[in-house]
């Protein structure tokens, strides 16, 4: 395999600005492994890095490299976790609203052929636009200033929505049909369906389908020979499935999002292309080099035009807290397929940071700390203090495997575990699961949390009260429950319909409550009805029930009572630290949490007010 085809899920690049072009000319590729000595130490605590977060779950790309030297070009975790297909640095992601940034460059490329202007009125692109909206300019819909608030999901919407969102015409049409949240130009409000406005100017004005535009006038001139919607042959065992919510898996990004081979335009030039580490860094290198754009119009293009928000033409523009590094950016969310990015370049510190992965952890994206970490050590060489992570033989782990009873009555449930930690390699871990609230709030917290555990306690009754007011059909008791605006009669009717189809609930148990990687914590229920059982959740914020972005595709039961693919309310991987010592960490919290077994079958959690043990059972 050669170096190229190696990278294939997780890369991070980082590259110099000044010197890109030289080390573009050195190789058709990538520059060579840093062989300097501050480049094999910056290149140790990566790897070292990235294969303990592997560990913990991490699952992605990584290219890392300064002053035009690689510091690291690897892959973690799985691609496709049933098949054990290891995700590399050739791996393709969906890159989300990364998206954005290629509109942005294809919109300033026809300025600078003479062809549009930024400050058009999209009156002068679209027919009878209602007087409200006629005062939207391209300059609006690229710095999220438009007021457009309506955005439709393909994966959600009815037929005769889908219908529309196929059409382009009827898209734009049924978009400026939709009140404004403002004036133009009066505030900010993100915007994907602008950028899906833009992207139809592309075309009008090309002649060419949005993705034909880019393929000619932005991937081929820089290079990129995997980015794409359709028009790439694409390789199944290279395209990385999202995963969310435990092992839900969403498949491939056409799999819920595109319909077949057309991309609905609620998607079109806002998200959704696919790309790997390698394609994005030769993005980063035609934009340094001005291959795509002349200087004059890039750095327009970078212009700040909404402070507040770090605004500028389709990117972010912005400094870092410490040491005022400036930073270009955007990152990307498919929520709730999992696939989230985050693509980063620091100008005066001459490298560009790219992270690609296909999971979200508990509602949280794991680009997030992967991005956050990586510069850290590269600006700051501040690494976080992560637990170490031995070899250790898959069969002591197994002989380790069992449910393990606190005094509380609360278990812990271990099982072996296997993570790819880069560089094709695998390693073993335990994987740690909590039913009942003293287990769970263990294993978020390390520690014994009375005001923790007290809320969680409220939250699984009211979860139990809302279970029980559905079976009897309480309409008063729901209104009580239910947030202001949820029909009590409309709720009783979908759950009354739920049972018709699965029989009636013979039996239930709320298993817990576990926070999110956001706000907002989620109560876990295991309910069996007469065709048999089955695991949902709720969410709450602020103790209130609350519709979780992550739920949009899942079954529901009844009003915020979603199908759950986890059978356990929190499930940790740990690392080994020797044959009887298992440490983890919560890479979004930085929370570590020591347990030790010990030869008496009996499983020990080290807290700060002592040690609790958990019994193996028979």
């Amino acid at each position: 395999m050669n170096f190229i085809a190696s990278l294939v899920c997780a890369v991070l690049v980082v590259v110099p600005l000044t010197n890109i072009e030289t080390a573009h000319a050195q190789t058709a590729t990538v520059p060579p492994i840093a062989q300097n000595r501050s480049a094999e130490n910056i290149q140790t605590t990566l790897a070292d890095y990235f294969q303990k977060v592997a560990g913990l779950g991490f699952s992605g790309a990584i290219l890392a490299g300064k002053d035009g030297q690689i510091l690291l070009r690897d892959g973690y975790g799985w691609a496709d976790e049933k098949r054990h297909i290891a995700n590399t640095p050739e791996t393709i992601f969906d890159i989300g609203s990364i998206t954005k940034v290629f509109t942005a460059v294809a919109v300033m490329q026809l300025e600078e052929k003479g062809k549009l202007k930024t400050s058009d009125p999209i009156t002068k692109y679209f027919p009878e636009v209602p007087a409200d909206k006629s005062g939207i300019s391209l300059h609006h819909l690229l710095t999220h200033t438009s007021g457009l608030e309506h955005e439709d999901f393909y994966d959600e919407s009815p037929e005769a929505a889908r219908a529309m969102l196929r059409d382009k015409d009827k898209f734009i049409h049924r978009i400026l049909s939709f009140p404004l949240a403002f004036k133009p130009g009066e505030k900010r409000l993100y915007s994907n369906s602008g950028f899906s406005f833009l992207a139809a100017i592309v075309e009008q004005l090309s002649g060419k389908s949005y993705e034909e535009y880019l393929c000619d006038n932005i991937f081929k001139p820089a290079g990129m020979t995997n980015t794409g919607y359709t028009l790439p042959n694409w390789n199944r065992h290279r395209v990385a499935h999202g995963y969310n919510d435990g092992p839900t898996d969403f498949g491939f990004p056409w799999t819920t999002q595109w319909s077949g081979k057309i991309i609905p335009w609620d998607l079109l030039g806002n998200g959704g292309l696919l790309s790997n580490v390698d394609d994005m860094y030769k993005f980063a290198i035609a934009l340094a080099g001005q291959k795509l754009l002349s200087e004059s119009t890039t750095n327009k293009m970078f212009t700040v035009y909404y402070p507040d928000r770090d605004q500028a033409y389709g990117w972010f523009v912005s400094k870092t807290e410490k040491g005022n590094h400036v930073v270009i950016s955007h990152p990307g969310d498919a929520v709730p397929q999992g696939w989230n990015a985050d693509f980063r370049w620091y100008k005066d510190d001459n490298f560009v940071a790219i992270v690609l992965t296909n999971k979200r952890i508990r509602a949280g994206s794991i680009r997030r700390y992967a991005m956050n970490d990586l510069a850290n050590i590269l600006l700051f060489d501040k690494a976080p203090a992560m637990p170490d992570f031995a070899a250790i033989d898959s069969a002591r782990l197994r002989s380790l495997e069992g449910t393990y009873k606190l005094d509380s009555g609360a278990v812990l449930q271990v099982k072996a575990g296997i993570a790819s930690t880069g560089g094709q390699k695998r390693k073993s871990i335990l994987v740690i699961g909590g039913k009942g609230q003293r287990a769970i709030d263990l294993l978020f917290s390390g520690n014994q949390t009375p005001g923790l555990t007290k809320l969680s306690l409220e939250l699984n009754e009211k979860a139990k009260n809302y279970i029980e007011a559905l079976q009897m059909n309480d309409a008063v008791a729901l209104k009580s429950i239910l947030p202001e605006g949820i029909s009590a009669a409309d709720a009783v009717k979908t759950w009354n319909e739920s049972v018709r189809q699965k029989g009636a609930l013979k039996a239930f148990d709320v298993l817990g409550t576990s926070p999110l990687n956001q706000t907002g914590v989620q109560t876990f229920l295991r309910l069996e009805f007469a065709s048999g059982p089955a695991f949902y959740h709720v969410t709450w914020r602020d103790g209130k029930l609350h519709e979780q972005e992550e739920d949009r595709l899942q079954p529901e039961l009844a009003p915020f009572i979603r199908k759950s693919f986890v059978a356990l309310p929190l499930n940790v991987p740990f690392l080994s630290q020797g044959d009887a010592r298992f440490s983890t960490y919560d890479l979004f919290k930085g929370r570590r949490i020591d347990i030790t077994f010990d030869g008496n079958r009996r499983l020990v959690v080290h807290t700060k007010d002592g040690d609790l043990v958990a019994q193996k059972e028979d």
